[in-house]
């Protein structure tokens, strides 16, 4: 989130030091994502935390309390079992549990990562690259882990369809007044919205075929992109595992299909032990519900959950950069990486 959460540092303090053994000295709010309000602790004797809170009043931080039982036993696992410990580390609080609701907010505490977030490294250099690809054959080496913990396995679900179409026609009404954002959104959606509904109609013709279709399943992280990656001392640490599953490897393979993923399945290869083998459908499928998914939320963002003009303006900004300009690569880099490395057996 680019906007505070509205509650007083002496307030949020009280709720954290009631939950968990530490004593706060600094809060800093830190303007990223927006699944969560995110926060560093600076506490007695220089110990450092990174907290995630929940607003309960937004439908879509609800989602994500209602996912943390799904991923943050795993991740605990990860590191007690010590064969991921670059994954973000969950701190129990007094009672044990990994996660503490305070009211109106749930809090989600994290040992704090020193380094640099890739968010902004793009495009990756050739051994940044490779190094990404190496770190994600790792973590698809641990179904069985992820098995154990009870992680969800991949439903291929379109949930957010309705909410994006009802968004749509929200737009579309000859009657429809808002903020000077809310108005700039209608006109960047305007033209898009045929293109829209036909990738929507596409998306949900390949989810069938996908259903139908045998794949592996690994431990897919679901959200490996630059902002959930720091570089510091024990090389790249993975933050915000939120989306994790045991999913075909698309899931996460999509995010990479550009003009290098040659050198990023060499790469993946080295590390994983096998060669890689995609399915063509499964990568446009994964491509296009992420940007349609963001989207719906981006879109409800603006017309209702947002609390400040600014956040909106921010989402507005993510629709236009970060998502309708991304869309006419999927299928052209979707394409040459299935000439290239397409299972055999599939068209």
């Amino acid at each position: 989130m680019k906007v505070r959460y509205p509650i007083a540092d002496a307030a949020l303090a009280g709720s954290l030091e009631r939950a968990y053994p530490i004593r706060i000295q600094e809060i800093a709010f830190i303007p990223h994502g927006d699944s969560a309000y995110s926060y560093k602790l600076v506490c007695g004797g220089g110990a450092a935390y990174y907290l995630k809170l929940y607003d309960h009043a937004n439908d879509r931080q609800r989602s994500g309390i209602d996912r943390l039982p799904r991923y943050l036993p795993l991740i605990r696992r990860l590191h007690r079992d010590g064969v991921f410990p670059n994954a973000a580390r969950p701190v129990p609080n007094i009672s044990g549990g990994l996660s503490s609701e305070c009211g109106g907010y749930t809090l989600v505490l994290y040992g704090f990562i020193e380094g640099e977030t890739l968010a902004d490294a793009y495009p990756f250099p050739d051994g940044l690259l490779e190094e990404v690809a190496e770190v994600m054959a790792g973590i698809h080496r641990l179904a069985s882990v992820a098995a154990g913990v009870g992680v969800a396995s991949e439903s291929f679900e379109l949930a957010f369809a309705d909410r994006l179409e009802s968004c749509l026609s929200a737009l579309e009404r000859t009657d429809f007044a808002g903020s000077p954002v809310q108005l700039a959104l209608r006109a960047l959606i305007s033209p898009e919205r045929a293109r829209i509904r036909g990738l929507l109609r596409l998306v949900r013709e390949l989810r069938r075929e996908a259903v139908a279709d045998e794949r592996e399943y690994v431990l897919c992280h679901g959200d490996l992109w630059g902002g959930n990656l720091i570089r510091g001392e024990r090389g790249l640490s993975v933050l915000d595992w939120e989306n994790a599953l045991l999913a075909p490897p698309e899931f996460d393979w999509f995010g990479y299909i550009g003009d290098r993923f040659e050198r990023f399945a060499a790469a993946y290869e080295r590390r994983r032990g096998r060669p890689v083998a995609l399915d063509g459908g499964l990568l446009r499928f994964y491509a296009y519900r992420h940007h349609l998914r963001n989207l719906t939320n981006w879109l409800l963002n603006i017309l209702g959950r947002n609390r400040d003009d600014a956040q909106s303006a921010h989402d507005l900004d993510l629709i236009a950069h970060h998502c309708l300009n991304r869309l006419d690569a999927i299928e052209p880099d979707a394409a040459r990486a299935e000439r290239e490395f397409g299972r055999p057996g599939r068209s």
